[in-house]
């Protein structure tokens, strides 16, 4: 423990001169706008960096990088809130509770919480990291395709629980969601899928594509189609944008419970922050004395899945500069600019290139506190946005969201898909069916599948075996099967009740 203090010390000493954090500086600031604006990615973005760090110092590139990648998770919950748009996959969730809140006129106090929770998640995972990485990242590599495809059940299970009140709806939505992620050529033998021959589906579906057209365009749809209503926001001063002492109070516990929840779900190979956000989500929603108000405009609901998804993505980084694998593509992006450096992230990393390792660390530290400089003075800025008009801001929304859309692949295909999902979300969400789940369905389609098809290949087709030969998958399992059974007493206690009353 000492040694690494000496060793962390000696990594703020490289990281404090002025050149490491002017890159410091530039990758979070890079990484927020990246965020805000849906269809960028954060893996395209690094690539077009890398040339440009080639004749850097590595320690500069290096910490330049990682700040586009951490600073993502700061920007891509300022659309979810003010537009409920997420700018990231991994800020589907704050959408729940952050657009209700600027709703009520309170956009500028989710913002703040946001800020607030991110930089809490992005210390408590740094300081797990910091100290835990290398026996952290072999516990992580004890699971496998049995315990990965017990997750992604128990996620999708706990997924249909906060669909809303109707779990039955819940399951549909998620399904539906599953099924849009089987689009196109399957991986595993070859065969095509729901492309009805269009050439341009062999690909599949791209889940920015995706979540902006159930989320933007829905969204831009969804007030076309309303009648508006002229409500006049209070007015609000910049005190009244953050959280008093009270509400600080009330979300501290949220976003300490978040950040464990993220770092330890984070560390599962390919969980990733996304389903790392939803976990910590419905972990806060259970623990809460008040599960009733999530969903309505709550700062836990904010707090807990924004400090969850900044805490899972330095959980990420632990296998990465351990063991040398990287299990996402923006990690897979991330290593490429150690490589072009002549440097190889594994098990002789930390002790072959201890400066580079502490360094980056320490400037992790630092540009969490820029990150938290930053975002914090423009809560008011943001929040000024809900007072325009909307006539003047959907034409806005409007291009940045075709124009992200376009970006992903340089494609109009991509265009009609978006639109096409936008319209498939206008209708479920006009029927009642919770987008989130649909999203998020589609999202962890491709890793259920390649989950279930390698337990299945490699216990012959027998998931029982796997059961008792992966103890763990066992016990997680086990859980899914309780929370089925409890769902169902719950709502056939209800019928009985209804029909006793009738």
């Amino acid at each position: 423990m000492l040694d690494s203090l000496i060793l962390l010390g000696q990594g703020f000493i490289a990281s404090l001169t002025p050149i490491n954090l002017l890159a410091a500086f530039c990758g979070v600031l890079i990484g927020t706008l990246i965020g805000i604006l849906p269809g960028l990615g954060i893996s395209g973005t690094v690539a077009i960096l890398l040339p440009i760090s080639y004749g850097m110092n590595p320690l500069t590139a290096i910490v330049l990088i990682a700040g586009v990648y951490y600073g993502a998770q700061y920007g891509g919950a300022i659309t979810s809130v003010l537009v409920n748009m997420p700018g990231e996959a991994t800020s589907i969730v704050t959408c729940f509770d952050g657009f209700p809140l600027a709703q009520k006129g309170q956009g500028g106090k989710a913002l703040a919480v946001s800020a607030i929770a991110s930089f809490v998640g992005s210390i408590i995972g740094l300081v797990g990291m910091t100290f835990c990485a290398t026996q952290l990242a072999r516990i992580a590599l004890s699971f496998g395709k049995g315990e990965f495809f017990a997750i992604v059940v128990f996620g999708l299970l706990l997924l249909t629980n906060l669909s809303g009140k109707n779990r039955l709806k819940g399951i549909i939505v998620v399904c539906i969601g599953v099924l849009v992620g089987c689009i196109g050529i399957d991986e595993l033998f070859g065969t095509l899928r729901f492309t009805f021959g269009v050439v341009d589906l062999y690909k599949g579906i791209e889940f920015v594509t995706f979540i902006m057209g159930v989320y933007g365009i829905t969204e831009l749809m969804t007030a076309i189609c309303t009648k508006e209503e002229h409500v006049e926001l209070t007015e609000f001063t910049m005190k009244d944008q953050y959280p008093d002492r009270k509400e600080m109070k009330e979300i501290s516990g949220a976003m300490i419970r978040g950040s464990l929840v993220g770092f330890f779900v984070g560390l599962v190979p390919g969980a990733g922050a996304t389903i790392s956000s939803f976990a910590a989500y419905g972990f806060e929603k259970s623990y809460s004395k008040h599960p009733e108000k999530f969903g309505t405009g709550c700062l836990q609901g904010v707090a807990a899945p924004e400090a969850s998804n900044n805490s899972a993505i330095y959980a990420g980084m632990v296998p990465l500069l351990s063991l040398g694998l990287p299990f996402t593509s923006s990690m897979a992006m991330l290593m490429s600019a150690f490589i072009v450096h002549g440097i190889t992230p594994g098990p002789l990393f930390i002790a072959e290139h201890p400066d580079l390792f502490w360094g980056l660390i320490a400037s992790m530290f630092i540009g969490n506190i820029m990150l938290l400089i930053i975002n914090l003075p423009l809560v008011g800025l943001w929040a000024s946005l809900l007072k325009v008009d909307f006539s003047i801001l959907m034409p806005i929304i409007t291009f940045i969201t075709f124009t992200g859309g376009y970006a992903i692949n340089n494609n109009l295909f991509d265009i009609g898909v978006m639109i096409v999902c936008g319209i498939l979300g206008f209708f479920l969400r006009a029927t009642g069916y919770n987008m989130a789940a649909l999203a998020v369905g589609m999202f962890l389609s491709g890793t259920l599948e390649d989950a279930l098809a390698g337990t299945m290949s490699l216990y012959h087709g027998n998931l029982f075996a796997m059961l008792g030969d992966r103890p763990i998958a066992a016990v997680i399992m086990a859980v899914c099967l309780i929370v089925v059974l409890l769902s169902s007493g719950k709502s056939i206690k209800k019928y009985i009740s209804a029909k006793g009353k009738a």
